[in-house]
């Protein structure tokens, strides 16, 4: 059902690409239930509580699993608009999203502990006691580069799996028969995961820059922030120049080869 609805809004917002993945296979249905699980191993990472005070600090935690699952959700669809699109179910896509599946599961601790360290500003506003114990002793300031490092990796390590398989789509295209705006389509979401992947890196490279500097982590977190202008400029050039291919090419054919290649 959650498939159908985002299929439905995808499709009006990418006119003129015909989708070769309208249904879901084994392959999705097992990746959707890696992504499920990814997202209750961060429900079973919370430690219940057992009395007031850890109420009000697990209600604070809402913060950091809002983020996590945000991130998560995201990553989910950017995998969907994958085989929504292609439908490509071969040895050598299975083996990128088999790649691609365990950096997600591996990505959901070190995300998990990294969006908790967004308490430590709001537990010092607020100067709460518990708070400020719990999330300033859970990790040294000289061992905030060395996490900002691992972050880095699976982050980038996610968006360069993704440039794999779109790239892997484009040297299909003969067999799927992407048509000009199809392929200008595959190039554009081979250079926003190269984009998505760019940022964490340069913050690996800031963290290791700074790895002995206590605001180490500072630092590399704040490289984070030049995504949004990156993204909103990817993005202004994308529609200017699809709408100039939309206009130069001929009517679209609707009909398309179903048959995927075996490799």
């Amino acid at each position: 059902m959650i498939r159908n609805a985002v299929g439905e809004t995808y499709k009006e917002k990418l006119a003129n690409f015909r989708f070769r993945g309208k249904e879901p296979g084994r392959l999705e249905n097992f990746s959707d239930a890696v992504f499920a699980l990814a997202v209750t191993l961060l429900l079973i990472s919370t430690t219940p509580p057992t009395n007031f005070d850890q109420i009000k600090i697990f209600i604070f935690d809402l913060i950091p699993f809002t983020l996590c699952i945000t991130l998560i959700i995201l990553i989910w669809h950017e995998h969907f608009v994958f085989f929504y699109r292609y439908g490509l179910r071969n040895r050598t896509v299975v083996a990128l999203n088999t790649l691609f599946l365990i950096i997600v599961l591996f990505y959901v601790y070190p995300l998990k502990f990294l969006t908790r360290l967004i308490l430590i500003p709001i537990a010092h506003i607020l100067d709460h006691e518990g708070l400020k114990n719990i999330f300033t002793k859970s990790i040294r300031y000289q061992d905030m580069a060395d996490l900002m490092i691992i972050y880095g990796l699976g982050a980038a390590s996610v968006f360069l799996v993704l440039v794999g398989m779109y790239r892997y789509a484009l040297k299909q295209s003969e067999e799927l028969g992407l048509n000009e705006i199809e392929k200008f389509d595959t190039r554009m979401s081979i250079r926003a995961n190269v984009l998505m992947a760019i940022v964490p890196m340069i913050s690996v490279l800031i963290a290791i820059i700074f790895r002995k500097h206590e605001f180490a982590g500072l630092f590399a977190g704040l490289t984070y922030f030049i995504y949004t202008p990156i993204m909103i400029f990817h993005g202004i050039s994308v529609d200017r120049n699809r709408l100039k291919l939309i206009d130069a090419s001929p009517p679209l054919n609707v009909e398309i080869n179903e048959e995927k290649p075996d490799s």
